[in-house]
């Protein structure tokens, strides 16, 4: 599983990397069908059209001066290799624009777990579920 390991690894640091560069497009297209996610008390199914949208929409108000894993993510395998499970820790700062083009500074710790299937040789984001804590309630 070193090899599979590697490969999760990679895409979790992509996923960060593609924050930095404002890549909205990254992200539904890592999306695997029948994709999910858990936040804030509610189980989503958004479109790749919708994450689109929603990352679009994030990232253009969203300066970032800070965005890094906290520990070293916890990977995990089915047994045949054809799921994947990532538990990260991660360090967001920067500054966010509302819609009347104030920013305000932000500082947050979220911690996530990814879960991943492998389709045709490629690694599909199946679900995730996240949370997040302010630096004040640290």
């Amino acid at each position: 599983f070193d090899a599979l390991r590697r490969e999760i690894l990679d895409l979790h640091r992509r996923t960060i990397e593609a924050h930095w560069k404002k890549d909205a497009r990254f992200f539904p297209e890592h999306m695997a069908d029948g994709y999910f996610a858990v936040q804030n008390g509610e189980v989503r199914h958004p479109s790749r059209e919708e994450a689109a949208a929603s990352f679009e929409r994030y990232l253009a108000t969203t300066t970032f001066t800070e965005y890094r894993d906290l520990r070293e993510p916890l990977i995990g395998f089915s047994s045949d290799g054809s799921f994947a499970w990532c538990v990260v820790q991660v360090k967001v700062a920067g500054r966010e624009r509302d819609s009347s083009g104030t920013e305000s500074p932000f500082d947050l710790t979220w911690a996530w777990m990814t879960l991943y299937e492998k389709r045709d040789g490629r690694w599909g984001w199946l679900g995730e579920s996240s949370s997040y804590q302010r630096a004040d309630q640290r």
